[in-house]
């Protein structure tokens, strides 16, 4: 942390437990900005932090936190005072996304972080009181900060969170230029949909270039034009790549489409259509069941980012006459 004219200390570290909740009560603080009650006439909701400005220039100074929930994906813990309740939903690890369990009957472990950094010693079985008081003042915090109710299918929970945004909404047209640096979970809600992309191009025999969009070198999809073939590359890892190609584009106003054809969950057909007639076929047995990619993006007539296929390097700029892209939910 650096404020020169604010922190006497240099170079120096804190021990204070605090969590990333307690930076914005920090800066509120600094700032000398008091959190209002109520804007506009909207009640606000509680800072959920504390201040961690207490410690700058005192590096003795006793905890002002007292407690500090976490839970993710079912997975919950509790630090209280030195003491740490940890809970791994059903044994899971990330990978395992199938897997569901009661919450009632998972199991809790205890630390004594406070002589115990790595949490390297179960105490659950030697201190079982102390391990029910925390597990009771985690659901008094979880309560507190709507943390309940907990939801246990990951995939459905990971696969329904574009839905909130879209509602029906089936078809979406994106304009070029423009339409770049999409979020991805602001685009289409086309994973585990059947769907199609579509767009209709003058061609002048020498156009090259993406055409829409979405994920980077780790996952993601692209269809653009190289060479005077339309492609689409769905890019499942980094590695495993289901590549559709067309004959030879034809000159003047061309349709160029691709279908996806949903078969089971997260597996489909992937087909590639010009002016109405299907040119190629890919199954596609294992699909994405979120997030392309952390930080990549949606964009119409460049890759921005890493690149999606091998086929091109980024941006890959189309730089024919590129003006909409419309792509549809079918299912």
């Amino acid at each position: 942390m650096h404020w020169p004219k604010g922190i006497k200390a240099k170079g120096e570290i804190r021990d204070q437990y605090s969590h990333i909740s307690d930076i914005a009560p920090t800066i509120m603080e600094t700032a000398g900005i008091t959190v209002p009650e109520e804007y506009h006439g909207v009640k606000q909701q509680p800072m959920d932090g504390v201040s961690i400005a207490y410690s700058f220039d005192n590096p003795e100074a006793p905890n002002k936190k007292q407690r500090q929930y976490y839970e993710m994906f079912g997975n919950r813990a509790i630090w209280v005072d030195g003491w740490k309740a940890v809970s791994l939903h059903a044994d899971r690890m990330p990978w395992d996304v199938n897997v569901t369990l009661p919450f009632d009957q998972d199991k809790w472990e205890l630390y004594h972080v406070a002589e115990d950094f790595s949490e390297s010693t179960d105490l659950a079985e030697k201190y079982p009181e102390k391990l029910e008081e925390l597990k009771k003042i985690f659901d008094e915090e979880a309560w507190k900060y709507n943390v309940y109710p907990l939801h246990d299918d990951m995939i459905q929970r990971l696969a329904k969170q574009q839905d909130r945004l879209f509602g029906d909404q089936k078809e979406f047209v994106y304009f070029s230029p423009g339409a770049i640096r999409i979020a991805e979970k602001a685009s289409a809600p086309v994973k585990n949909r059947s769907h199609t992309i579509e767009t209709t191009i003058d061609l002048k025999g020498d156009e090259e270039g993406v055409i829409a969009v979405v994920g980077g070198m780790t996952g993601g999809f692209t269809m653009f034009i190289k060479e005077g073939h339309l492609f689409y590359d769905y890019n499942y890892l980094d590695g495993v790549h289901y590549i559709l190609k067309s004959e030879p584009l034809p000159k003047g106003k061309t349709d160029l489409k691709f279908n996806f054809i949903k078969t089971k969950p997260f597996a489909g057909i992937g087909e590639l259509y010009v002016n109405g007639k299907k040119v190629d076929e890919a199954e596609m047995p294992k699909m994405h069941i979120s997030t392309y990619s952390l930080a990549e993006t949606f964009d119409i007539g460049r890759d921005t980012g890493t690149q999606v296929s091998k086929f091109y390097n980024d941006p890959y700029i189309f730089n024919g006459e590129l003006d909409r892209v419309v792509i549809r939910l079918t299912d």
